[in-house]
């Protein structure tokens, strides 16, 4: 009995999901998929480290040793879903270029990337929470967008090309966001269609885009 009680004691507690060793990539990888999961189906307060942790089987404190806090891996997480919606949006934008889609299609992927990719949610979420200094990243990589924009198409050669450029993205982006948080109320309210406002932004950004008129 006595010895029963002694092996007992040595053993390991059990727990719902078995560790298992990863190097510190594996780790950040999965750790973002994780958190990505919880974004889209729980929302942005499920972005925890203890729920990321309990889903990985993997402890707290190692993901304070990758992150730092929540709001490290939140921030990681936008900076992971920004740079993909960018690389989605310079492909979108080489189609456009080459005459193989639409203005229409332009407006879909970015709608769609900031409504089912769960971009906007968390962004909003992180402003409300007084965590809007881990956006930073956003702004790098539209900046960065624009400017790789401008140099293919020699922007120095075009009048007000820079303008044009900053006041489509900021009209594009801010209609995605907008959509994404309240755009099925939105659309309720004002009896309209769920995708009215896809049409209009696509019917409206070629004249944005226009150069000004002598």
């Amino acid at each position: 009995m006595a010895q029963t009680r002694k092996t007992a004691a040595r053993r390991p507690p059990k727990s719902g999901t078995p560790r298992i060793r990863r190097t510190p990539q594996e780790a950040r990888t999965l750790a973002l998929a994780s958190a990505r999961r919880l974004l889209l189906a729980q929302g942005p307060d499920a972005i925890t480290l203890q729920a990321v942790a309990a889903d990985l089987g993997m402890s707290h404190t190692n993901l304070i040793h990758h992150f730092g806090a929540a709001a490290g891996l939140q921030s990681e997480l936008m900076r992971q879903m920004v740079s993909e919606l960018t690389a989605t949006i310079e492909s979108a934008v080489m189609r456009l270029r080459a005459g193989k889609a639409e203005m229409k299609d332009f407006v879909d992927i970015v709608f769609d990337a900031f409504g089912q990719g769960g971009a906007a949610r968390l962004a909003a979420w992180m402003v409300l929470s007084g965590e809007s200094m881990h956006l930073a990243p956003i702004g790098e990589t539209v900046r960065d967008h624009i400017d790789s924009v401008e140099r293919g198409a020699d922007a120095t050669k075009v009048d007000g090309f820079h303008e044009r450029m900053t006041s489509a993205t900021l009209f594009v982006v801010a209609a995605a966001v907008g959509d994404a948080l309240i755009g099925n109320q939105l659309s309720n309210m004002v009896g309209r269609e769920r995708e009215a406002l896809r049409g209009l932004i696509g019917s409206l950004l070629p004249r944005v885009l226009e150069p000004p008129r002598d």
